[in-house]
């Protein structure tokens, strides 16, 4: 069979097989603490991208759809989690006296071998099922309102993703919710760990108001 019928043939088998996505929760569920008896809360303005690329790689592309994306959740988990006043991610919509929080996500594979269990998989008409793995690095750094930098923190997870006719019946798992589990815990304990490892610089954002 002629090479590119043969790669046609797989891929119309990978679009048909099925594919399930689990999280390697690497980033463990937090509990933020609570704000709610502060009357004066930080409003903030939040500056997001999302990269493909090694954390550590000047050139790692960004990826505007995927931070698209996300930011609709985003916005919900800043909202929620009552740490502060106004929440912004535009930035026309920042005012004078706003802090700034730059969250960068790095998505990046582990390393090769994972596409050619890829194709093993399709030319097998996905009865080898192949296992793909996407690494998400995060970052946060909290500004104040001069552009002072007061923390900075980071952490890493990953998700899973099988894809064969094996994992037909656990479709249910799909790629969306892990991605949008695995950037709620990484984002949660990030916003914990700028509260809570330096009481000085959280006091600061307070902006004076005693500490509960």
């Amino acid at each position: 069979m002629h090479i590119g019928k043969m790669l046609g043939l797989a891929l119309m088998m990978l679009a048909v097989s099925g594919c399930a996505s689990f999280t390697k929760d690497e980033v463990a569920p937090v509990t933020l603490p609570s704000k709610a008896s502060f009357a004066n809360k930080p409003n903030v303005y939040v500056d997001f991208d999302f990269y493909q690329g090694e954390p550590t790689n000047a050139a790692a592309a960004e990826v505007p759809q995927a931070r698209d994306m996300l930011r609709p959740q985003l916005q919900k988990i800043l909202t929620d989690s009552g740490l502060f006043g106004r929440v912004t991610l535009d930035e026309f919509q920042k005012q004078p006296g706003d802090y700034s929080l730059r969250l960068k996500v790095y998505n990046h594979p582990p390393g090769g071998g994972q596409m050619v269990l890829a194709f093993i998989s399709g030319f097998t008409f996905t009865i080898i099922p192949a296992l793909g793995t996407d690494q998400y690095t995060m970052s946060l750094e909290a500004l104040d309102p001069q552009g002072q930098a007061l923390s900075k923190g980071s952490n890493h997870d990953a998700i899973n993703t099988w894809l064969g006719i094996w994992f037909i019946p656990m479709m249910a798992y799909t790629p969306k919710e892990a991605v949008t589990d695995t950037f709620t815990r990484q984002v949660n304990a990030l916003l914990k760990q700028m509260v809570e490892s330096n009481n000085l610089k959280y006091s600061a954002l307070d902006a004076g108001v005693p500490r509960a």
